[in-house]
């Protein structure tokens, strides 16, 4: 009885958690968007995510619109220093290069965490 209260529970809250994303998409279709309060405070959308039977489904559409560039910067507008280091060839920056990590383990790529390294020459005492 319990588990059948909380699985209507869990659909009700789906239902009107679509609903309400469905009337905020027209609502925001129709209308222009509202100035900011302030210029330093935008509104931010508030993503809705649903629990079912302890298992949590995240709003991925959502969140992909949250994390997409505010706008493209112009053709002509200068970088700022870490946009230019960002867009450094990963040599350049430190970071993994798959060629160069070949390279340094040799035969042992993908098989050890030692990089090759010949073997040590024999001290042959003198006679």
């Amino acid at each position: 009885m319990k588990k059948r209260r909380n699985g209507i529970a869990t659909i009700v809250c789906l239902l009107l958690a679509a609903g309400a994303h469905a009337q905020g998409s027209r609502a925001a279709a129709s209308a222009p968007a509202p100035a900011p309060a302030s210029p330093g405070s935008a509104a931010k959308p508030v993503c809705v995510d649903a629990e079912v039977d302890g298992k949590r489904a995240l709003s991925y559409d959502c969140l992909s619109r949250q994390l997409k560039p505010k706008a493209e910067p112009q053709p002509g507008a200068s970088q700022t220093d870490s946009e230019r280091l960002s867009k450094q060839p990963s040599n350049r920056l430190g970071t993994f290069n798959l060629s160069t990590e070949r390279n340094r383990f040799g035969s042992n790529w993908g098989r050890s965490v030692t990089p090759q390294r010949p073997d040590a020459p024999v001290a042959v005492p003198p006679k």
